[in-house]
């Protein structure tokens, strides 16, 4: 599943939702200036390690930005992980692809708390579909 944010300019002070779609077996072409949200299709818990998501070569070399600054998971993070998509350039991916991989670094010492035991964790559970930033729940 992917999306696209609805909105042409995105308040960081504002719920901005998102236009979700499938990408069909024939494949879907990514235009630049378009900021795509996908979601992976592997389910991840970590409850001992931090994640960090990076590209694929192959992926970076076809122009295809799989995330923006959220490629740093946190220690107790279960769930889908959501894509923030960017191009460089007209590319047409299809459903399945791959496009990262996962790398995992042990953490030294004891773990306070862990994101999915925080109350005030935004993206805890996140499902089978692209979630939206949440920035809009801070208060600032």
């Amino acid at each position: 599943m992917a999306g696209h944010l609805q909105e042409h300019v995105l308040d960081a002070k504002k719920h901005n939702e998102i236009e979700y779609f499938e990408i069909p077996d024939e494949g879907f072409v990514l235009y630049p200036h378009i900021f795509y949200l996908g979601v992976t299709f592997e389910y991840t818990e970590t409850h001992a390690h931090v994640p960090f998501l990076e590209g694929k070569s192959s992926t970076g070399r076809l122009g295809i930005d799989i995330h923006a600054t959220a490629g740093k998971g946190d220690v107790g993070f279960c769930g889908h992980w959501t894509l923030e998509i960017s191009v460089k350039q007209p590319v047409k991916v299809y459903k399945g692809m791959p496009v990262g991989q996962l790398i995992y670094f042990p953490v030294e010492g004891e773990i306070e708390i862990k994101y999915n035991q925080k109350k005030n964790a935004k993206y805890s559970s996140q499902p089978e579909k692209p979630v939206e930033s949440m920035m809009w729940k801070n208060k600032f």
